[in-house]
């Protein structure tokens, strides 16, 4: 083999483990958990359901924002196992916020969630307000501040 042909092998064997999540398994816990109220795009119902779409991403740019994610209601009291939850959240962050996911974004695993998604929040908006305007006062104002 030549050596061009074995660093290309090693690119697709590293990319595809660097896929933090079961994609077929992450869409169809997506429709049966989370698509009823966020939508099928995930752009959530104004004032009603918060968006996920490009708006998760920069939620976990913020270390209390990661915690959020994984412990408002609908995901904290979801029947999701925790390994499911961190499946579907990496799915979410890859394919509807590949614009807003930052960089250094480390996925989750299943031992976090177990660790942090409980117990679920209980003011959730006012929470949400307090992330909200620290990404504002980091220069973010794609999110808005009510859903």
């Amino acid at each position: 083999m030549k050596p061009r042909a074995v660093l290309a092998a090693f690119a697709l064997v590293a990319a595809s483990q660097a896929q933090a999540y079961d994609e077929a398994r992450a869409r169809q816990d997506w429709v049966l958990n989370c698509m009823g109220c966020h939508t099928a795009d995930g752009s959530g119902i104004p004032g009603k359901v918060p968006a996920l779409r490009e708006s998760l991403g920069h939620f976990v740019s913020l270390p209390d924002g990661r915690r959020f994610v994984m412990s408002v209601p609908g995901a904290s009291n979801s029947a999701l196992s925790d390994a499911e939850l961190a499946n579907v959240l990496n799915w979410l962050l890859a394919t509807m916020n590949e614009h807003s996911r930052p960089t250094s974004f480390k996925p989750y695993t299943a031992e976090e969630i177990a660790a942090h998604r409980r117990p679920a929040l209980t003011d959730v908006a006012r929470t949400r307000m307090k992330l909200v305007k620290e990404l504002q006062e980091n220069g973010v104002n794609a999110v808005p501040e009510h859903y």
